[in-house]
């Protein structure tokens, strides 16, 4: 396997090994190799979720050299020879994004935790993780023993056996969103993931996390890397991801912009700073800004737009409330909460059927309520939710974390916790 190491970046080239001989590629070419391999290692990966949910988060990346920097610093340190990589942040700075670009770009075996698909299980990763390091290194396995996914044995075994090849070093791992992953059934002491404490020489993990996130992760080896909103690498790049954002959409923007009476670099300035280095308060911004729902007509002043991300769900939750209040109590509210609830995409008729459960507990007349309703919900927060086809099947979910915890932190979401446990509790004969 040729890989290619100088003083400034780490790249590195696919080889696949197989009965047909090495496949050199870049992540396309492993991501198709993935799908070519024996049906019993390639229905564990997690390719087609994986793939859209990289492309997506990765549009219009930007910057982040220091980050890739620091990364390759420690894969080249002689006294850090295996370990973990931990980039910390909080939700919206941009880590799934830097994961999602590290694994495009390089090619790297690897695993997402995506707590609104249902994603976040070790067996999950375990059964990704492995069947991606059984293809991407040819190891010499055509399928995994019952124990598997039971355990980190096997993981720590193939990983062991890829770095034996001294050609295959550095054997690197991406996992994102470690502290969306679930701990529950866990025996004392284990990682999440039953990540393995101990690495070979040569392995090494690059995690992301929120910072102080209440999990354990036990290693031998560690290496931590702090994305700070005020940092100004990262300001820079908030900056940088503005200004792209002008250039591709000057028709739109431009008007608006003039409208406040701000050149476009005092334009930049704002947006950065009230952005207070949240990637995710841009994409909605801009979005918002484009379409018109923020202007000079709804905002006469630029000074006067939402300060951070948490004031941006603020305004907008309360924009929406002020509109129509009682439709919104009955039918937005209830239809987005139940939805951020929900640990995996959630079909409109599902929606509906918890809705009507949630207009009971009310003595609401839920005869008002119909999947005409939930949809026209759903479209009018089109801009917070996802839209995942399963075999035709229309489902949806909240697009970030970050909203999610501001409807839990400001609404609260025990209610509808609750409603959904009800409606599935009376589906239980003589309950």
């Amino acid at each position: 396997m040729a890989q290619a190491r100088d003083s400034s970046n780490t790249r590195f080239d696919v080889k696949v090994e197989g009965g047909k001989g090495a496949v050199i590629g870049d992540y396309a070419t492993v991501i198709q190799v993935f799908k070519d391999a024996p049906p019993l290692l390639s229905s564990q990966i997690r390719t087609q979720e994986f793939t859209a949910l990289i492309d997506e988060r990765t549009r219009n990346f930007v910057g982040r050299e220091y980050v890739f920097a620091a990364v390759d610093e420690a894969l080249a340190d002689p006294e850090f020879p295996s370990g973990y990589v931990v980039i910390q942040g909080e939700p919206g700075i941009g880590k799934t994004a830097i994961v999602g670009q590290l694994v495009k770009d390089r090619a790297l075996v690897h695993h997402f935790n995506v707590a609104p698909l249902g994603i976040r299980s070790p067996q999950a990763f375990l059964s990704n993780v492995c069947a991606q390091l059984i293809v991407r290194y040819g190891l010499d396995h055509s399928s995994f023993p019952p124990e598997a996914t039971q355990d980190g044995g096997f993981l720590s075994r193939l990983l062991t056996e890829a770095a034996a090849d001294a050609k295959n070093q550095p054997v690197v791992v991406a996992v994102d969103a470690l502290d969306e992953a679930e701990d529950v059934g866990l025996t004392p002491g284990a990682n999440r993931l039953f990540l393995p404490p101990s690495l070979p020489n040569g392995v090494y993990f690059v995690v992301s996390t929120r910072p102080q996130a209440g999990f354990q992760l036990f290693t031998d080896q560690r290496r931590d890397f702090y994305l700070r909103d005020d940092d100004p690498r990262n300001l820079e790049d908030v900056a940088t991801y503005v200004r792209d954002a002008i250039a591709a959409n000057r028709g739109r923007l431009e008007a608006r912009i003039e409208a406040w009476e701000v050149g476009e670099e005092e334009f930049v300035d704002v947006l950065t700073a009230k952005s207070e280095g949240n990637f995710m308060y841009l994409v909605h911004v801009l979005r918002d800004i484009g379409s018109g729902a923020l202007t000079s007509a709804s905002v006469d002043d630029i000074q006067n737009l939402p300060q951070g991300l948490k004031n941006y769900y603020q305004r907008h939750w309360n924009d929406m409330r002020s509109a129509d209040p009682e439709h919104f109590q009955k039918y937005q509210q209830p239809v987005v909460c139940l939805l951020a609830t929900a640990r995996e995409p959630v079909a409109v008729l599902q929606l509906l059927e918890w809705t009507v459960h949630y207009w009971e507990r009310h003595d609401w007349d839920a005869k008002n309520v119909d999947a005409i309703a939930v949809q026209d919900v759903l479209n009018a927060w089109r801009e917070f939710l996802d839209e995942v086809s399963t075999t035709g099947d229309r489902r949806y979910r909240v697009y970030h974390a970050s909203f999610q915890d501001f409807l839990s932190d400001e609404v609260g979401l025990l209610t509808y916790h609750e409603t959904i446990g009800e409606t599935a509790l009376a589906k239980i004969p003589g309950f």
